[in-house]
């Protein structure tokens, strides 16, 4: 298997850009028959029924109005039922012909499922789902006084949209309907002091990608990426706070009208402002850039509040102005950047970190990639602190590591989904060593399963409490003392947490919701504490044995050995490292999700259900 893996890092990146150069320009002409074809059939919603999630404010309130203006019937959900009543009296007004109003915390599984029931059982179906309720948090990371208040926020932005999904499948696959899903800008474009919210949209955006490609042309997904719009969320210090008085916010009633005119179209995607999207260009091309800029913007930020009565005269000029300017900037500074970059990348094999008598704790030690970082850490001398719940698996462990030439080896056994044991740990490992040097995030779990499978959905609330918060929690005790060190964090995510995998949507969340919100730990931190995201692909570990390959339909992929992945990750840690894809031909499959997203649906739906069973094709 390495060898295959040695084989396709060389020759799949050739092969693969090759066959895009000769695919692209007739995908692109596909494309934009397709969106001309849109345009001209686009849906009509009078007298389909429209479920609206976070109705009473903002950009769920103009939502409604948008949808009554089109003559459609209104199920409008928020937790405050006299601003609902207010909105659904203007909704009737604008010509929606029935509209009913539901009182709800969609962060509660049974109000999810009792306000689609109520909806249904008064409409008789469900044609548009639009999950558009939120709340936002701002503050530095370390600035949180309660960590564990801060899961709120994922309850509400996550699995409120995860929630109500679920229970409105089964009524969306019989009207051939269609999710929105409002996700943010900040999914993809992280920025200081809003790490969770960022990690929360990120989660989002990969959940429903996920769907989308599961589900086919059976239930239409479209998910949407606004950037500032004015609303509750962004009045008041917001603004201010965020240190966002540069970026113009557009009007709640123009962005609305693009949703529902997006929905109605049938789009993937919908990017409000379009400008916008060009941060994600600057992301993908230079990363460092736009994470040096935003964090001198975060400390230096001197700016005067935006003007707000030209706004949607300020995002249509930019709209048309700034993609060329962008354009021209990028071809500017790219080729000094490359450069740069590559002279980065030889200091960082030529001053790779030396890490012998440093100390090192690993969560999720006790097998798979934990266990094989351990060791490669131990060959080069450094102490550790392993840390997972199998205290005798971690024993065997230990002992191998100091066999291996770690001079110091203690064993913690604490459950990363708890905050009070990531904080022992972490306490216990300062008493013991009195420094800290490195954090390693590896502890984790898999979930192979559709949604529509999961028997409770609840249940699937333990994947992002190990995934994301057993990393976060153990973070937010460690940074103090990394500070002292001038130390590293080097996190686990996934590939999954990059594009859709089949049966993961829970799972690829989890690991997108990680990447994001380290992103974002990145710009607050500077130069401070060192961040490596690694994303490794199939490895060779007690989560990819038994029948989770088979259930996840990817027998086919070669699986890389635990021991090679670890390797590389402790190398790329030592360098310095942002980010590390490993193995690297998984990098191309990314590449193919930015150049045709649609390509790598179609081939992961056909993936999903090529040996599926009967009755399940027939569901789907």
């Amino acid at each position: 298997m390495d060898l295959i893996h040695k084989v396709m890092n060389i020759v799949l990146p050739p092969i693969t850009l090759t066959l895009i150069l000769l695919f692209l320009p007739s995908f692109l002409v596909f494309k934009f028959i397709s969106c001309i074809k849109r345009y001209i059939t686009s849906e009509r919603v009078a007298g389909k029924v429209v479920l609206i999630t976070g109705a009473s404010s903002g950009i769920g309130e103009y939502l409604a109005y948008e949808y009554a203006r089109r003559g459609a019937c209104l199920a409008l959900a928020a937790r405050r039922e006299e601003r609902l009543r207010a909105v659904a009296d203007k909704a009737r007004m604008l010509g929606s012909p029935d509209v009913i109003v539901i009182s709800t915390d969609i962060s509660k599984v049974e109000d999810c499922e009792r306000f689609i029931t109520k909806a249904v059982n008064h409409f008789g179906r469900l044609d548009h789902l639009v999950n558009n309720a939120g709340i936002i948090q701002i503050d530095m990371f370390e600035h949180c006084k309660e960590i564990s208040d801060c899961a709120v926020l994922m309850n509400t932005n996550f699995w409120g949209s995860v929630y109500v999904t679920r229970f409105a499948i089964p009524h969306l696959r019989k009207s051939k309907g269609r999710i929105v899903g409002i996700s943010s800008i900040a999914g993809w474009c992280s920025v200081p002091k809003m790490s969770f919210y960022c990690a929360s949209k990120a989660a989002i955006t990969s959940f429903y990608e996920t769907l989308a490609a599961e589900f086919g042309p059976d239930i239409g997904i479209t998910i949407v990426t606004p950037g500032v719009v004015e609303s509750e969320m962004s009045q008041g210090d917001f603004i201010s706070k965020a240190q966002m008085d540069f970026v113009p916010a557009e009007s709640t009633e123009r962005c609305a009208k693009a949703i529902v005119n997006s929905a109605c179209r049938g789009d993937r995607y919908l990017v409000e402002p379009s400008w916008t999207r060009m941060s994600f260009l600057l992301k993908v091309l230079c990363p460092e850039v736009m994470e040096w800029h935003l964090h001198w913007g975060n400390i230096n930020s001197s700016a005067s509040p935006y003007c707000c009565e030209a706004m949607d005269m300020t995002t249509k000029l930019m709209n048309i102005l700034l993609p060329p300017i962008a354009l021209i900037v990028l071809l500017l500074i790219l080729p000094p950047y490359l450069v740069l970059k590559f002279l980065g990348l030889i200091k960082g094999f030529i001053y790779s970190e030396d890490v012998a008598g440093k100390v090192v704790l690993i969560t999720g030690a006790s097998s798979g990639i934990g266990e094989q970082i351990a060791y490669q850490y131990a060959r080069r001398g450094a102490r550790l602190a392993l840390v997972a719940r199998r205290e005798d698996r971690l024993r065997g462990v230990a002992s191998e590591a100091r066999k291996m030439g770690s001079p110091d080896v203690m064993m913690i056994r604490a459950d990363v989904s708890k905050v009070e044991d990531c904080k022992r740990f972490v306490d216990e490992a300062m008493k013991h060593f009195g420094q800290l040097d490195h954090l390693v995030n590896n502890a984790g779990i898999p979930c192979v399963c559709l949604l529509e499978e999961a028997p409770n959905i609840s249940d699937l609330n333990s994947v992002v409490d190990i995934n994301f918060w057993g990393s976060v929690y153990g973070t937010y005790f460690a940074v103090p003392h990394l500070r002292k060190t001038q130390g590293k964090i080097i996190v686990i995510s996934s590939a999954a947490g990059r594009f859709p995998c089949p049966r993961a949507s829970i799972y690829g969340a989890s690991k997108a919701a990680l990447i994001s919100l380290y992103e974002s730990l990145r710009i607050e931190f500077g130069s401070d504490i060192g961040i490596t995201i690694v994303t490794p692909g199939l490895v060779k570990s007690e989560m990819t044995t038994g029948e989770l390959r088979s259930k996840a339909k990817v027998e086919s992929l070669p699986v890389e050995s635990t021991e090679d992945c670890a390797k590389a990750i402790v190398d790329s840690a030592c360098r310095g490292d942002r980010y590390l894809v490993e193995p690297s031909w998984v990098g191309i499959v990314f590449l193919f999700k930015l150049l045709c997203p649609e390509v790598l649906e179609w081939c992961v739906h056909g993936l999903l259900f090529s040996s599926a069973p009967r009755n399940l094709k027939k569901a789907a």
